[in-house]
């Protein structure tokens, strides 16, 4: 291979990781406890730019099965009105029969329990129509939501709400395991629950004990 030759190549595969789509994975954490098995490492988001489009992302959901469970719906929290998208679509599905832009029930169940309420931003969300046979309940299935991005958004604009909060996804899973009930899972670490009053002083308490026994 001459010098040239070499010079092409190189230029060839700088072009390829340049065109690399950019994606993050989005992992989940329980917040109801209604199944005695928390399923919350089976799920994943891949969230990823369109190679050749950047007025669009998409949200790629799966669900890795161990234990039996079915992602039944999905939501996106992004304010009452939406900072990041002007709109989305389903953009394909395998395994699976989710309808765009309503669900049942239309709210994250547990999701006004968490310090920051989860509000599904209006039109946001999408639901398996019928039985959990029709959700993603195996690791073949796939949910490709396309959102359109506003004006300006871009995908790192997206990765960094993604990381503050300002965008949250949120997931209603049925059929879980042995007893076959329903959780609600969100992504990112443990978000915080209240406690409740009583709670909160006897936590003060024993930082205040600790502080004390350190002295």
């Amino acid at each position: 291979m001459n010098r040239f030759q070499t010079l092409s190549v190189i230029a060839a595969l700088a072009g390829a990781g340049a065109a690399r789509a950019a994606s993050v994975d989005v992992s989940y954490t329980r917040i109801t406890s209604n199944s005695g098995q928390n399923v919350e490492s089976q799920f994943i988001t891949t969230v990823t730019e369109v190679a050749g489009d950047p007025t669009v992302i998409d949200f790629i959901f799966r669900n890795n099965v161990g234990i039996a469970s079915s992602i039944s719906e999905v939501y996106f929290d992004n304010g009452a009105t939406s900072s990041l998208f002007s709109g989305g679509a389903i953009a394909q599905q395998v395994g699976a029969s989710f309808v765009f832009g309503s669900a049942s029930p239309p709210d994250l169940p547990g999701g006004n329990s968490l310090a920051d309420p989860f509000d599904v931003t209006p039109g946001f969300l999408a639901d398996a129509q019928g039985n959990p046979s029709v959700g993603l309940n195996t690791a073949s299935d796939l949910l490709r939501i396309r959102m359109t991005l506003l004006a300006g958004v871009t995908f790192g604009d997206v990765e960094s709400a993604l990381g503050t909060g300002a965008l949250r996804l949120g997931m209603h899973v049925r059929a879980i395991g042995d007893d076959g009930e329903s959780d609600s899972f969100v992504n990112g670490p443990p978000p915080i629950v209240p406690l409740p009053g009583g709670g909160a002083m006897g936590l003060a308490a024993l930082t205040i004990l600790a502080s004390r026994r350190r002295r």
